[in-house]
């Protein structure tokens, strides 16, 4: 998705001046006072992650200005709860500490988990960025730390979202670019090492005061501006020692806009997504929505939460931007857009409620050295790969059945003790183009059976 510099940022808010002569650079490490404990039960660590499905999850502003609606509204247009409520804070201009706990308390009374989209409108010299580097803003940091660890329940916090976009102080772009030798290593790009030295200090002061019931979301946008080599998002990642989950967030414009498109689900998310499945970190749709121009938005909705769940098996929560903004963003633009959202969100994967296990292996590995990949492309118009890796010599039937148990053609392997491929064009004997729709492949062994959906669309 093409993005312009010209319309404003999810939230509203537009650029502030970044000019502050009285903060001077420095290169001083935060001293860790205390150890990061070792994370509990949800009551006192952070967010399980759901071996099994993926929390359904909203912004829903809690006013009714512009169109919007709050918490409750939401979920009784949805016929079904929301697990997490996401909604957006700023870092104030007097840098006094100002956790909102009396809406995350609200939050929590309905039985779900804050999402706090922490945005740092921060001041800097040269850059914002540097404010925060600079260490000007750690006693706010700091205050705000032990605010949260007081309040003593778990919590997701995205701080700094959509660092690969223009339209944020915080992003890249403006905070040194694609300059090279101003702040770091002198080979890489000062704008995303400005974001990543400023998101690890945020991440090490509340670890120095031992916050624990914090999940910890870095999250890009699915489309970077400028969209250049050293702005893409993977060069903005901070570390897995302080992200615990990745954020993915992306519209469909439609034709709302005078530069945008209609683009489906899809391909809205599958490049970003496909840059970060090789990490082991949950994902998150941090924020999404359709337009209601230029197509059909109930459809949409339907095969956004369809592919969502066979596609993207990795996405463990998901978040509509919920909201009458720059365009109709809301479920209820329309009476299908409702229809197909309630539709979409009825299936039992999207869940409402916070699970009280946790994925332990998303390898994908199977007892006995078995393990079967996900199928790439997926949707697919032509042929779709399926890798797997089976011990020497073992044996795996492979087929491919239509939703009703209709076989449509098999084959049989041997395992090769390394990764092997499986490919299917799409045809079933005697080489007929089978019709658009959904098709399991199965993989089986004398001990072990694995299923992967594919999606054919013609």
């Amino acid at each position: 998705m093409k993005l312009e510099t010209q319309f404003p940022a999810r939230d509203g808010r537009f650029p502030i001046d970044n000019k502050d002569g009285a903060c001077k650079m420095t290169r001083g490490v935060v001293a860790l006072l205390a150890v990061l404990a070792s994370l509990g039960s949800s009551a006192a660590g952070q967010v399980p992650v759901p071996a099994n499905g993926c929390y359904h999850s909203a912004f829903t502003p809690n006013y009714q200005a512009g169109g919007a609606y709050g918490h409750d509204d939401f979920e009784a247009l949805a016929q079904k709860k929301i697990a997490i409520e996401m909604f957006y804070t700023g870092w104030p201009a007097n840098r006094t500490p100002d956790f909102p706990k009396t809406q995350c308390d609200a939050i929590v009374q309905k039985d779900a988990i804050p999402h706090v989209t922490w945005e740092p409108w921060v001041n800097g010299y040269p850059f914002p960025l540097d404010g925060i580097i600079s260490g000007t803003y750690d006693s706010y940091i700091i205050g705000y730390a032990n605010a949260v660890k007081s309040w003593a329940k778990p919590l997701f916090i995205r701080v700094g979202h959509e660092m690969n976009g223009d339209w944020y102080p915080w992003g890249g772009k403006n905070n040194g670019g694609g300059t090279l030798g101003g702040f770091g290593d002198p080979a890489k790009a000062d704008g995303p090492e400005r974001f990543i030295a400023s998101f690890r200090r945020v991440r090490r002061l509340f670890d120095s005061v031992g916050v624990t019931n914090v999940s910890w979301i870095w999250c890009p946008n699915n489309g970077s501006a400028p969209a250049e080599p050293w702005n893409q998002p993977e060069n903005f990642y901070p570390g897995d020692d302080v992200v615990d989950w990745i954020g993915l967030d992306g519209y469909n414009w439609g034709t709302s806009q005078t530069w945008s498109g209609w683009v489906s689900f899809y391909d809205t998310f599958k490049d970003i997504y496909s840059k970060f499945t090789s990490l082991s970190k949950p994902m998150m749709i941090g924020e999404f929505a359709s337009a209601e121009v230029g197509g059909d938005k109930g459809k949409w909705i339907r095969d956004a939460y369809l592919f969502n769940k066979l596609i993207f098996p990795r996405v463990k929560a998901i978040t509509w931007f919920n909201i009458n903004k720059e365009t109709d963003w809301r479920i209820n633009s329309t009476g299908s857009a409702l229809s197909g959202y309630q539709a979409a969100i009825s299936d039992p994967y999207y869940l409402s409620d916070i699970v009280t296990t946790t994925v332990e292996n998303e390898s994908g590995e199977l007892p006995g050295g078995f393990r079967v990949d996900e199928a790439y492309p997926n949707p697919f118009n032509g042929s779709v790969i399926i890798p797997f890796v089976a011990p020497r010599g073992r044996q795996v039937q492979i087929q491919i059945m239509d939703v009703l148990g209709q076989e449509i053609t098999s084959a049989a392997m041997q395992g090769q003790g390394a990764i092997s491929y499986y490919r299917w064009d799409g045809t079933g004997a005697p080489g007929r183009s089978v019709a658009s729709g959904l098709y399991l492949a199965i993989f089986r062994t004398p001990t072990v059976t694995n299923t992967k959906k594919l999606l054919y669309i013609k």
